[in-house]
Formats: C-alpha cells, structure tokens, sequence
C-alpha cells in the first residue's frame, strides 16, 4: 500500500511539473513575449479567457477536516475526492487537508484512502452536496 501511495504521489507531482511547464510556453511555443506586445495579449487573453468561462466560477477551496471520536484534530489523513477522477491530500497538523476545485457537485465522492497508525476509519464514499465548502469527517481512535 506504501508504495502505491508513493507511486501516485511521484505520477501527481511529475503531472504538476509538466503541467506548470507548459504553461509557461505560449501558443507559439516561445517562453518569453514582445514587451511592446504584452499588454495588448494579455487583454486578448482575458478577453478569450472570459468568453471561454462566462457563467463558471474560478477554483475555490474545498477543505476537509478529520477528528476523532473525541473531536481531536487528526494529522496524516489521507483523503481523495472524486468525481471523473481522483485528487488526493493529506491533513496537516491542523487535521485539514485542502481542495482547490473550480465547483463541488453531487457527483464528487470523498473517501478515507490511509490514517495513522492507531486510527481506524470506514471505506465508505461520502457524497458531497452542491456548492459544498467544507467536510468534517470522523475517524476512530483505537482505545488505549
């Protein structure tokens, strides 16, 4: 299970880096842009960028909060929501783990992938309600 979480991790974090350099090109395949031209693309690109969204938000947060029974925050959690595909995160110390997703629907799932050693937690997939924010979920201590 250790290394498929370590597999996923290094696929997640090759795609970010992929990801941000291709963002980096523009449509040309250039990395920089003609400063007297600057401006007058960005204002192109804001405006197709507009058009594009009319009627979409822009990502927001989806935060996801873990206690325990007692409701002690639980650090180390390793959740996933899903809906055409899965985007996991791991609760901090504050036992919030953070989404960034343009718009949660009745379509996603979260889910419980891995907790602490300790810890005991349901396999069930919660589905989330539209235009939902936030998420506290209970996982169980084992007792001492």
């Amino acid at each position: 299970m250790k290394n498929i979480m370590r597999i996923l991790v290094l696929v997640l974090a090759l795609t970010m880096v992929f990801s941000l350099f291709a963002c980096a090109k523009d449509g040309n395949g250039d990395e920089t842009k003609d400063p007297e031209t600057q401006d007058v693309q960005d204002t192109k690109d804001t405006e197709k960028e507009t058009e594009n969204h009319t009627g979409t938000e822009a990502p927001a947060e989806f935060k996801v909060t873990v206690k325990d029974q007692d409701g002690n925050v639980v650090p180390g959690v390793m959740v996933q929501i899903c809906k055409d595909a899965c985007i996991p995160a791991r609760t901090g110390d504050d036992g919030v783990a953070t989404f960034v997703i343009a718009e949660i629907t009745s379509e996603h799932k979260l889910s419980v992938m891995s907790a602490p050693e300790g810890y005991t937690f349901s396999d069930e997939e919660i589905y989330l309600e539209d235009g939902a924010t936030e998420y506290t979920l209970e996982i169980t201590k084992a007792a001492e």
